[in-house]
């Protein structure tokens, strides 16, 4: 998968000289049942396939609904679970470029989404943080302990940034925009990606009018 996410990367950057790319951004949770079946369904599916992935510019941000309490913690929708793994998958974008920033930039988000799979496909279990890693993220010179440091000791800052980087005119998640608008029918990820994209149409937005069904929606 990450090979395939370089390879994608690289087209992208020749691609983009000339056309720029179609920018899609999720905010999710990672314990919410219909993010999890956009990110392991619809937006894996749209990912696999090469002539799609490098004409994305993909930023993904794990915080969703959370709240931040007045003594400066956080809540999440679905328990402390979603929390940590929601820090734990944001500790993942913000140390492939040691810049956290690129939680908000989004720039590390197409590197970081083999991870982020495996936990979404593990339905947001914080206690597979490591074996995801290992299994996803062996091709970059990141490490475990890194990431593993990150969530012990920067918690509070990656959360923080997570909240930033959320649409804050979302009103349910997963929420998905494409080209900057609200994708209501997030089935349609493809076709609206296909549309939105001014170069010349990749071979796969011939099958563009096949959809996916509609994630169930967690509403604020």
């Amino acid at each position: 998968m990450f090979k395939t996410t370089l390879l994608a990367a690289t087209s992208a950057l020749a691609m983009g000289a000339s056309y720029p790319l179609v920018p899609v951004v999720l905010d999710y949770e990672s314990q919410w049942p219909g993010c999890q079946s956009f990110t392991t369904g619809t937006l894996k599916d749209v990912l696999a396939k090469p002539d799609m992935a490098e004409i994305i510019a993909l930023k993904l941000v794990a915080y969703g609904n959370t709240m931040q309490n007045a003594d400066g913690s956080f809540t999440c929708q679905h328990g402390t679970g979603e929390c940590q793994s929601d820090a734990l998958e944001l500790c993942v974008q913000y140390k492939l470029s040691g810049d956290i920033n690129s939680i908000e930039t989004g720039d590390t988000s197409m590197a970081a989404w083999p991870f982020i799979l495996c936990m979404e496909e593990e339905d947001g279990n914080f206690s597979k943080g490591e074996s995801c890693f290992n299994s996803s993220m062996n091709s970059t010179s990141l490490s475990w302990n890194t990431v593993e440091s990150c969530y012990n000791n920067e918690y509070d800052a990656v959360m923080n940034a997570g909240m930033k980087a959320t649409d804050a005119d979302h009103t349910y998640v997963p929420w998905v925009t494409v080209d900057n608008s609200l994708l209501e029918h997030s089935g349609f990820l493809q076709k609206a990606v296909c549309d939105a994209y001014t170069g010349p149409a990749p071979a796969s937005c011939s099958n563009s009018d096949q959809v996916t069904p509609d994630a169930e929606k967690c509403f604020n």
